[in-house]
């Protein structure tokens, strides 16, 4: 007989039986990772979606370079997307050096380390608890909780399971530490949780949590005083006030974080106190799971006093607990405090809660459910329910040797027994229902269209959905769906500004300038002076073949954001284009300063050389375009003429071909085959 919960509660790890030995570490581990891979074997036929996968990959250029030393020299320089975390741009390099651009090689990365974490959550409970099989569910429920399928499923939260690891890692380590406390064991603790750091900053929490099983399983604070385990933690709390410093001047720069006037502290406030009840609501029932969940900006008062009267009583009656159940207390801290970095108080983006941010949180949540199950099923009152149980089945199946005297003189084995029966046959329904319930979200994740119908369909008012929905439909082609979304997005929210350019950048493609021009002055209503606006109303300037306007807006542009090389590039299309060839060149060469993979500014450089007679350099900068495109048709059959008029006739011939080869008309366009006018409109409002 298998004794799942083992027969103790208290704050001292038990010894494993003889039964629970290596063995059946080795076959639950085999069992979790099947678990794993059954829940989320889908998740390898989906694709990239159009919410922040852009900017972590597709059109990442250090990124799809793979692992260099430029790439590794920015991965430790760059806040991009508003965020410090040089392994996660590591990992995705990685990932392209293996998989190129198949989407579903970096999900299987993101299942593997999701799987790794899990079972080092496992061995990690089981060496500061000694409770195999306990250890074993909670890690179970971590790894297929639905909760969690956002953080494996999206590409762009890479970040969630590598730090996920690394604060696993860094649990371990410490348990090798309290067991002998050596400076090379605490060290190995700091170097995983800078790890940890690197990956995703929203493990700044682990000291505290570290002090959470200082009282329980470790049970140290009874053997030494918290001043010293304050203090003993002291370079892991100087570490994290680091990492929060660099996060909040990185979302600061990166305009993520809201400001005050934009949304109060109170408002605030209310939003942290319904999502903290609403995480607990969907661990229990995850269902209406979304991608985004729209901030209301003020919380009716009647919900946020329901939920505040929730979890002030959930916290008394666990502290009340806390002597004879410490888990409780623990895994409700460790839910609560894990949270607070992204809770709302410092709001970064415009979601009211996200599924992403209870990766780590919810083991707190899993300790304490998964530990109160199992002295359930061990307390005396319970347990002689079930022995009562027991008898009346023994004696209605006319078992002779299963007499009355007999079991009531053994009723803690019978309790046990069924007990674990009990145990056995609810985490088999609990974890079946889960695994259905994670296998359909991945499912939703199959691709943008996908994605964001299912949060419309669960969600009220997503304006975030509407547009990014749109998106997705515009590059589909179904432009009238496509509008009718972004309208929709409009009318619920009138101040977002995304998708008015999006809608404008649609009608451009479609030739309605007219209409264009009123969503981009729409949208610089909503913010003077921006940008992204401006650029793209130079582009249609540009395409209606105004040139002094255009050149207007891209320098008003550039006032803003003086290091972006398209605009540069299309700055420099325009003086071309105006007869201003001494600053158009100036432009591109400005551009490929900034972003020396620019192929567009290679190509039109390098048309301007050659009309200025300077052959080589012209020939140089078309060799660079194809290197960095190789199928820009322009570049090769230029470069053809200028090596036919220099007798390189077998190159000249080679690059005539692939001109041919990719665009069989490239012989019947006109002399000046500048290209179409460079947007990358999609990087930039990928929101």
């Amino acid at each position: 007989m298998i004794n799942l919960f083992g027969d103790g509660t208290g704050m001292e790890k038990t010894n494993i039986n003889a039964s629970d030995s290596l063995h059946t570490k080795l076959l639950i581990g085999i069992g979790l990772s099947i678990l794993v891979l059954i829940a989320y074997w889908g998740v390898t036929g989906n694709g990239f979606v159009n919410y922040d996968d852009q900017a972590y990959v597709s059109w990442n250029r250090h990124v799809q370079k793979g692992l260099t030393l430029e790439g590794i020299a920015w991965a430790f320089t760059t806040t991009s997307v508003s965020n410090w975390h040089p392994l996660t741009w590591l990992s995705l390099m990685l990932d392209l050096e293996l998989y190129g651009m198949n989407a579903g090689g970096y999900h299987w990365t993101s299942v593997v380390l999701h799987m790794a974490t899990g079972l080092f959550l496992f061995l990690v409970l089981i060496r500061m608890t000694g409770q195999l099989w306990r250890s074993g569910v909670v890690a179970g429920l971590f790894l297929i909780h639905p909760l969690h399928v956002e953080s494996v499923a999206w590409v762009a939260e890479r970040k969630d399971v590598l730090s996920g690891l690394f604060w696993m890692s860094s649990m371990w380590g410490y348990a090798r530490y309290v067991e002998k406390p050596l400076v090379g064991r605490y060290l190995w603790v700091v170097l995983f949780f800078v790890l940890g750091l690197m990956s995703k900053p929203m493990v700044v929490t682990l000291p505290f949590v570290l002090l959470l099983l200082d009282y329980w399983p470790l049970g140290r604070m009874e053997r030494g005083t918290v001043v010293r385990l304050l203090y003993e933690k002291a370079p892991l709390f100087f570490l994290s006030a680091a990492s929060s410093v660099i996060t909040f001047i990185a979302q600061k720069e990166g305009e993520a974080v809201a400001s005050l006037q934009h949304l109060p502290f109170t408002d605030r406030l209310g939003n942290a106190v319904v999502a903290y009840a609403t995480y607990l609501v969907k661990t229990i029932l995850p269902y209406d799971l979304a991608i985004y969940y729209t901030h209301p900006g003020r919380w009716p008062v009647g919900e946020i006093l329901f939920a505040l009267a929730l979890l002030l009583l959930i916290t008394v009656l666990f502290v009340m607990r806390s002597r004879r159940s410490p888990y409780l207390a623990v895994g409700w801290f460790w839910y609560l405090g894990t949270l607070v970095p992204v809770i709302g108080l410092v709001q970064v983006g415009g979601q009211a809660m996200a599924d992403r941010y209870t990766y780590l949180p919810l083991v707190g949540i899993f300790i304490a459910i998964v530990w109160g199950f199992a002295e359930l099923l061990t307390v005396g009152r319970y347990r002689m329910m079930i022995g009562s149980a027991t008898r009346k089945t023994c004696i209605v199946g006319g078992d002779e040797r299963c007499n009355k005297k007999q079991i009531s003189s053994l009723p803690g084995s019978a309790a046990l027994w069924a007990g674990s029966i009990t145990s056995g046959l609810v985490i088999v329904v609990v974890m079946t229902a889960l695994i259905c319930m994670t296998q359909i979200q991945v499912g939703y994740w199959k691709s943008s269209i996908t994605l964001f119908s299912h949060a419309l369909r669960v969600t009220k008012d997503n304006f975030q959905a509407h547009n990014n929905l749109a998106r997705a439909l515009t590059d589909e082609k179904r432009y009238q769906e496509a509008q009718d979304h972004y309208l929709a997005s409009i009318r619920i929210s009138p101040s977002y500004m995304p998708p008015y350019v999006n809608l404008g950048l649609m009608q451009m493609e479609l030739g309605m300038l007219e209409e264009a021009m009123i969503c981009f002055s729409e949208a610089l209503k909503i913010k003077p002076g921006d940008g992204d606006a401006l650029f793209a109303i130079g582009n249609l300037y540009l395409k209606k073949g105004l040139w002094d306007k255009a050149i207007v807006q891209y320098r008003m542009a550039l006032n803003e954001k003086p290091s972006d090389s398209t605009l540069h590039n299309n700055l420099g299309l325009a003086l071309t284009r105006r007869g201003d060839v001494d600053q158009a060149i100036r432009s591109y060469q400005t551009a490929i300063q900034l972003d020396p993979e620019h192929a567009g500014a290679h190509n039109n450089l390098a048309m301007l050389l050659m009309g200025e007679g300077n052959n080589r350099e012209a020939v140089d900068h078309f060799r660079q375009a194809i290197g960095y495109q190789p199928d820009y048709w322009n570049a090769h059959f230029q470069l053809a003429k200028l090596l036919s008029l220099e007798g390189l006739a077998d190159e000249a011939a080679y690059h005539l071909r692939e001109a041919r080869r990719i665009n069989p008309d490239v012989e019947k366009l006109p002399e000046q085959a500048i290209p179409e006018v460079d947007t990358r409109t999609d990087m930039r409002f990928r929101k």
